[in-house]
This record gives C-alpha cells, sequence and structure tokens, in this order.
C-alpha cells in the first residue's frame, strides 16, 4: 500500500502530474471568482481569496519539489516534501472541484462570465507558468528533438503575437444586426462588430441623404458596440442601414483604419392601427434559443418587450452583444421597435455601468408608447439592500429608485391606455418607495403592470389592477421557458403565454381602466 501511494502521490511523475494540474486548478480558480461570495456568506469572509492563495502557493511548492526530486537534490526531508506535497495535491483537488461546482450548479448560466475572467488572467497566467518553466523544467527534457519541438512552437506562438498586434488578422464583422431601442423620447438604433471601430446610420429624409454617426461631440466612438440616437420622425417607416470602419490604430495624430463594413437595407414598421401585437420576453439568462423558440411559438408581432435578466451578470462586452443585441436582433430583424427592461442581474458585473450607454439611455425609467398605447417603464434595480455582499459596496440604488419614483409623481395622467412595465412586481425593495410607485401607477390609470424575475408565469387580478409575471427560464419547470404575446386592442388587452413546446399556459382578458 505504501509502495503504491508513493508511486501514486509523490513519485517523480505523480508530482510533475499534480503540478501542472494544480496550475490549471488555480487558473480555474480564478476564472470563478464571481462565485467566492455565496461561498463566504456561508463560511467567513476572505475564505476563498484565503483558498486561493494557499493552492498558489501549493502550486509553488510541487514546482520546486518536481524540480528538486528531477535534479535528486535533497532539500528537504522526505517526509516533509511528503506531507507539503499531498497538501499541496489536496489542494489542488479542492480548488479543481469548487470551480466545477460553480459552474455546474447554475447551469452553465455563468460561463460567460468564467470565460470573461478566464480572459483576462490567462496572459499573466501563461507567463508565470512560462518563466517557471524554461527557467527550472526546459533543461531537465532530455531529448535534443523534444526541446527544438518546444523552443520551436514557443518562438512561433511569439512571433504570431508580435505580428497580430501590429497588423491585426481577425476578420471584421457584424456580430448583431442592428436592434432600434425606443427610449422614450427618441430611437437608438445599436449593433455590434467583431473588432473595434467606428458606425454610423444611413437613410432617406427629406430628399437627402442623411448619416449620422455614432459621436460624441463631434468625436466618433471607436468600440465594439456601436449606438446612433435618431429622431423617431426620421425613422418611422423609413428604410435604413447600418455601417462600420476598422479602427486599426487610435493615435493622439492620425490613425490606421481598415476595411468598411454595411448592412442590408432594413425597412424600420413603427406605424400602429387600434390592434398591435407585443411579444414580451423575460429571463432568458443566456438561453437565447429557449426563448425564441417559445416567441416563434405565439406567432407573429410587431414590436417586442425585453423584461431584462439577460444573464448572470454583465463581465464584458461580449455579453451584451451575445445576450442583448444579438437576442434582440433574431426576434426583430431591426425592423421594429424594442421597448427594454432593466433586470437585476444587469446590474452587475463589469460592464453593468455602460449599459445605459451601450443601449442610448438616459435613464431606464422613461414612458413611450406604441401607437395609441402608452407605456410607463420602471427600473427596480436590485432586489437585495445596498449593502448586501453580492455587490460588493458597488451600488447606490436606493438614492436611484427614490430619484425614480420622485421622477415618477411629476408623470401627469393621459387620456392613452396605460401599460406598466418593471422587472420586479414590487418595483422597490424599500416598503415606502415601494407603496408610492405602486400608489401612483394606480392615480395613472393604469391597466396593468407587467413583469418578470420570479422565474414563473403567474397572473393576478385582485388588486387595483392586474399584475402579469412574465414567465422565463424554469417557469414551469427546469430546462422550460414562457415567452408571451400582449394583444393590444380598443377593447383591452389579451395576454396569451406559451412554452417551448408551443403549449398555452395563459389566456387572460384585461379591460382598460
Amino acid at each position: 500500500m505504501k509502495k503504491i501511494l508513493e508511486r501514486l502521490l509523490f513519485s517523480k511523475r505523480a508530482v510533475a502530474f499534480f503540478t501542472a494540474f494544480s496550475a490549471v486548478a488555480v487558473l480555474l480558480f480564478y476564472s470563478v471568482r464571481y462565485g467566492f461570495v455565496f461561498v463566504d456568506n456561508v463560511l467567513y469572509t476572505g475564505f476563498s481569496l484565503g483558498l486561493f492563495v494557499f493552492a498558489c502557493i501549493g502550486s509553488a511548492c510541487l514546482f520546486m519539489i518536481f524540480v528538486a526530486k528531477a535534479h535528486k537534490k535533497i532539500i528537504l526531508s522526505e517526509t516533509l516534501m511528503h506531507v507539503i506535497a499531498f497538501i499541496s495535491e489536496a489542494l489542488a483537488v479542492i480548488v479543481f472541484i469548487y470551480s466545477a461546482v460553480t459552474l455546474i450548479t447554475d447551469n452553465g448560466m455563468s460561463l460567460s462570465s468564467a470565460f470573461a475572467l478566464f480572459k483576462s488572467a490567462f496572459p499573466i497566467w501563461a507567463f508565470v507558468v512560462g518563466i517557471a518553466f524554461f527557467a527550472f523544467a526546459f533543461s531537465l527534457l532530455k531529448s535534443k528533438k523534444t526541446r527544438r519541438a518546444v523552443s520551436g512552437i514557443t518562438a512561433l506562438a511569439l512571433f504570431i503575437t508580435a505580428v497580430y498586434a501590429v497588423f491585426p488578422f481577425s476578420p471584421f464583422e457584424f456580430t448583431s444586426a442592428p436592434v432600434v431601442f425606443d427610449n422614450g423620447s427618441a430611437y437608438s438604433v445599436v449593433f455590434s462588430t467583431s473588432e473595434k471601430g467606428t458606425a454610423y446610420i444611413e437613410y432617406e429624409y427629406g430628399g437627402e441623404t442623411v448619416r449620422v454617426y455614432d459621436e460624441n461631440d463631434g468625436r466618433k466612438n471607436n468600440d465594439k458596440i456601436h449606438t446612433v440616437t435618431v429622431p423617431k420622425d426620421e425613422l418611422s417607416g423609413n428604410t435604413y442601414k447600418v455601417g462600420a470602419t476598422r479602427v486599426i490604430d487610435e493615435l493622439s495624430y492620425g490613425g490606421r483604419l481598415g476595411k468598411t463594413i454595411e448592412s442590408e437595407s432594413i425597412t424600420f414598421h413603427n406605424t400602429f392601427g387600434e390592434n398591435i401585437d407585443v411579444l414580451t420576453v423575460s429571463d432568458w439568462h443566456t438561453k437565447n434559443e429557449k426563448a425564441k423558440t417559445a416567441a416563434e411559438a405565439l406567432g407573429e408581432y410587431q414590436a417586442v418587450i425585453l423584461l431584462g435578466d439577460c444573464a448572470p451578470a454583465l463581465m464584458s462586452e461580449n455579453d451584451i452583444t451575445d445576450y442583448i443585441l444579438d437576442f434582440a436582433a433574431d426576434l426583430t430583424g431591426g425592423a421594429m421597435p424594442v421597448i427594454y427592461v432593466r433586470g437585476n442581474h444587469e446590474t452587475r458585473g463589469r460592464s453593468a455601468a455602460d449599459l445605459a450607454d451601450h443601449l442610448g439611455y438616459d435613464h431606464f425609467y422613461y414612458t413611450t408608447s406604441l401607437g395609441e398605447y402608452a407605456f410607463v417603464v420602471l427600473d427596480s434595480c436590485e432586489d437585495k439592500e445596498d449593502s448586501h455582499p453580492e455587490y460588493g459596496g458597488m451600488v447606490d440604488y436606493e438614492n436611484y429608485r427614490r430619484s425614480m419614483v420622485e421622477w415618477l409623481e411629476t408623470v401627469e395622467s393621459t387620456e392613452e391606455n396605460t401599460v406598466a412595465l418593471c422587472h420586479s412586481a414590487e418595483i422597490c425593495i424599500e416598503p415606502e418607495l415601494s407603496q408610492r410607485a405602486l400608489s401612483k401607477l394606480n392615480a395613472l390609470d393604469v391597466s396593468l403592470l407587467a413583469a418578470g424575475h420570479e422565474h414563473v408565469l403567474d397572473f393576478d387580478g385582485s388588486g387595483d389592477y392586474p399584475v402579469f409575471v412574465d414567465g422565463g427560464v424554469d417557469a414551469v419547470g427546469k430546462g422550460s421557458y414562457v415567452a408571451s404575446i400582449m394583444h393590444l386592442s380598443p377593447d383591452g388587452i389579451e395576454l396569451q403565454s406559451a412554452d417551448t413546446n408551443g403549449e398555452i399556459l395563459l389566456s387572460e382578458s384585461i379591460e382598460w381602466r
């Protein structure tokens, strides 16, 4: 038994394997650190970070033990080396299992967050591992052919990296078709490209060709997500196309541009009659295809309402591109307006603070209309107090919600039939603010409050106005998805909800107040 353990845990080959395994486990562990807070809440603050530090130390210890064994040098007593090796190997296994469990427990919905963290950490990790390998382990390769192969591969990788830094050879293409967001006062036409560049929208208006750039105070923006604001009357019923020019090198004087790409022409429809079918989707949490399948089962529609929670967090611009822009573009083809409601998961992550700018909103609370029907859009932000550990001291939503409610109380009643939208039906987690907001909606004669957040399909008509919770992912069982159609007519609102199998799960009628 002792010999078996020696071979499995403490032999030169075993230590070499666990050294490599530990290095990979540390990288994976660091890439899922978005989950540290949940473990720390159960145990104690700093547990996960401490585990990471000890795992790094363990990885270094294993590497030193491997080098010592390879050179047949005794740096410590055999017993002490075995103890250190065993603890370090155990730490590697623990952090690897921790990482795997973190990814598995949310059904892979946080893979995009993990990948963003992995991408940011990998260059440093590769540099450290590479230096350690060539400084201490490269000379241990006995075969000249192997040493030459490793040297050649490394040199080629460095050469490609250097060339790519000066002459990027990745393709420049659209990564999402245009999406027309209704921000209340104008339309924001938003699309994305694979690399940074400048962008524009082009259309005919008043007998002239109009080209509007994505710019701030005359300076064209150089980004992957492109946002161009257009007056509603200029885009109404019009045909447009978007274009982008790659920026390879942006300098203080001059620069270097790449190729220009343009979309096909798109005809935008926002002229509505008395009857409008509006698709509502909520809480798709990266499950774009499931949501689109449920939407297809509901038939045709003329506008889309996104009720929030596109992903667990917005860790990078790619999350905005993949789970908001590309998703909305697939639903609309850029040919109809999108009313966007921010979910609590869009308030999290490195790119959360940039979301309003990327989508062309001043705030995520506003009023707008589709034809003769008015909408009051509210922003519930997060679902816990600002001091909660999940937010890492990065939020001030109570004051934001207070400002929103104060704005809401200035909104005047109109003769239009009105629907309210908010990610969470309670609107604010503060009881006083929630009561003020709900009372004001009642005073505005709102006929329906449509929400998401709960991951259930529910309709409650017992209050001053009905509250509809629009399903989403796992709404009627694990792996399910429910979307809805809101049919607006002079007679009232007809709600219909369906899952990915096309089964109608809810059908309700609401009269205008």
